[in-house]
């Protein structure tokens, strides 16, 4: 069991799942964040060159002005603004006559800008400028490779008239521009770090929160389907919402209840079965002995040559095969009829024709006794959903025993009546009452007062003695009931109540 926990632990779904939703919500925060990036490149280029424009516009007015107070050419500038000229820009930068000759090539101080910014091993290229549409009155910045590799900067230098006198040139113009987008690179970046470490939090806090909230239905569900297999048959699943999660769920549940159903038949089968095989053990020993005493009796008698008592002792052992044979068939259905759920051919069965049917089933015992067996039945009363068979040898077993046990020359009353959604049977015979003590045994296997299994010579009340309990498992089997009362004055009376029920209603006892 160690074994299979770690086993469920290191191959969990749950980080699994985790992972592929964290790596897909961090590809896709990286993937915005380049795309941003890719889509402000050439909008920081703009406002590099916007700010490069300002630059130079603002350093060509400065060479104008100090040139102009001294009253020098271009071409003869100070050593003083040279010097200051080195720590402009980053790149190297030209002073050009008209004619676009170099008058001074003026390079970036090394202690002006940080080492990164200096590129010593550059080889300047100046474009062509002089045949430029309005070269000699506006700025130019060019950060493409179109005209010279690395892009190039220029403005016109103007004297005090303000007529050109010649050209300030920068090329190329990468390191100026990388140094104009220093502070916003550094911004960027370390934009991009905080998104990055929030991304990485968010999405593991997302990651856990949905993992969990995917995989805990798989949890509960593997763990259910886990008490399932140590055969908990008694494990459901709750239902929530209609997804697939819900959908499995209730799938298990439906497997897990018919394997419960299942197993439970197999429990009452096996019930049954050793009940079955207990009650033929114990109940057919005596009829077995009658028989094997009486064919010994006939043995006896044929080498004693007495055949009438040998004919005698046949005859009775052949009475007690048939008592064995009803026997065994009458436990065969008691035990069917009391199982957790008998077997019912349900059909629309007409009371008034069940009643005539069992009335023919005992005409003939019944004349023989000189008892009259008559109906009283109500002609509203609906028809019911039942076993037809069933219910007639219900009917037909109350019928004989009532017959069995009438006075001679008297009456036996079968009545039907529908009463609060129950159809109602009783069959009524003025013979002996039982008495108070033995009335609540009638239904009992067996019970016939002092006589039981055997018969004695004389009795004529044939029988298994277990019609009555038959009647009753009839009776409940259809989720009805079967009662009796007896008194000296009334007679005895027994009562079959049956509930009406539409078709294909369950009418299996609760």
């Amino acid at each position: 069991m160690a074994n299979l926990d770690q086993k469920r632990r290191t191959g969990s779904v749950f980080w699994k799942v985790a992972l592929v939703l964290i790596t897909a919500q961090l590809t896709i925060g990286i993937l915005a964040v380049g795309f941003t990036a890719w889509f402000a490149r050439d909008q920081q280029k703009s406002l590099a060159s916007e700010a490069m424009t300002a630059r130079l516009d603002a350093v060509s007015e400065e060479i104008e002005r100090r040139s102009a107070a001294s009253d020098v050419a271009v071409d003869h500038l100070s050593d003083d603004l040279k010097l200051d000229l080195g720590y402009r820009f980053p790149d190297p930068l030209f002073i050009l006559n008209l004619d676009g000759s170099i008058v001074e090539t003026i390079l970036p101080a090394s202690d002006a800008f940080p080492a990164a910014f200096i590129d010593t091993t550059v080889v300047s290229t100046l474009p062509d400028i002089i045949d430029l549409e309005n070269t000699f009155t506006e700025i130019f910045i060019d950060v493409s490779d179109e005209k010279v590799p690395g892009g190039y900067a220029s403005a016109p230098l103007l004297d005090s008239g303000g007529f050109p006198v010649g050209f300030l040139v920068i090329q190329p113009v990468r390191q100026s521009i990388a140094l104009e987008l220093a502070d916003s690179n550094a911004a960027f970046r370390k934009s991009i770090r905080l998104i990055a470490g929030f991304s990485i939090i968010v999405a593991l806090l997302l990651g856990a929160f949905f993992t969990w909230w995917l995989v805990r239905p798989l949890r509960l569900i593997a763990g259910a389907v886990s008490h399932i297999g140590e055969g908990r048959y008694d494990v459901r699943l709750s239902v929530k919402g209609n997804d697939e999660f819900a959908s499995l769920s209730q799938a298990i549940n439906q497997m897990t209840e018919k394997v419960q159903s299942s197993i439970d038949s197999l429990k009452e089968s096996d019930r049954i079965r050793r009940e079955l095989v207990a009650n033929v053990g114990h109940d057919l020993r005596t009829p077995l002995a009658a028989i094997e005493a009486n064919l010994e009796e006939a043995e006896r008698f044929r080498s004693e040559g007495r055949p009438l008592d040998y004919d005698h002792a046949v005859k009775q052992a052949r009475r007690q095969s048939r008592v064995l044979a009803g026997l065994i068939s009458d436990l065969f259905e008691l035990s069917r009829l009391e199982s957790a759920v008998p077997r019912l051919n349900l059909e629309p069965v007409p009371v008034g024709e069940l009643i005539s049917d069992a009335i023919s089933s005992v005409a003939a015992t019944s004349k023989d006794s000189g008892i009259v067996v008559k109906s009283v039945v109500d002609p509203q009363i609906p028809i019911v959903l039942a076993d037809g068979v069933l219910l007639l040898r219900l009917l037909t077993n109350l019928l004989s025993n009532a017959v069995r046990y009438a006075e001679a020359d008297s009456e036996v009353v079968i009545s039907a009546h529908f009463e609060q959604g129950r159809t109602r049977i009783s069959v009524l015979n003025r013979g002996k009452a039982i008495p108070p003590e033995e009335l609540e045994r009638v239904f009992d296997r067996y019970y016939r007062g002092s006589h039981a299994r055997t018969r004695a010579v004389g009795d004529n009340r044939e029988g298994t003695g277990l019609g009555l309990a038959i009647s009753k498992a009839i009776a409940e089997a259809h989720g009805g009931s079967l009662t009796v009362t007896s008194q000296s004055d009334s007679g005895t009376v027994f009562t079959f109540e049956l509930p009406v029920v539409a078709q294909g209603q369950d009418v299996s006892p609760d």
